[in-house]
């Protein structure tokens, strides 16, 4: 007997019918518009670390751990809880 091993993103996946790329650490990644920056990390395949973050539950960033920079934007806000807008 094998156990199923499933990728979990860290946060829902996002239907919209608009498509934005941005650039994770050198690597390009188009996503929906709306995914969170875990989310469009995880498919770029840069692993963000994540402690209460799942794709079953709501984002809420309680736990901190998921802290990004982004270019352009001043602090370092929880990847789980922004989502990507393409501006």
């Amino acid at each position: 007997m094998s156990l199923i091993q499933e990728l979990d993103h860290g946060t829902k996946s996002v239907a919209s019918g608009t498509m934005v790329t941005l650039t994770v650490d050198g690597h390009s990644v188009t996503v929906a518009e709306g995914t969170s920056i875990m989310r469009a990390s995880m498919e770029a395949g840069v692993k963000v670390p994540k402690l209460c973050a799942t794709d079953s539950l709501d984002s809420f960033g309680s736990c901190r751990m998921c802290l990004v920079e982004i270019e352009g934007r001043p602090g370092t806000p929880a990847s789980c809880t922004n989502r990507w807008t393409g501006e």
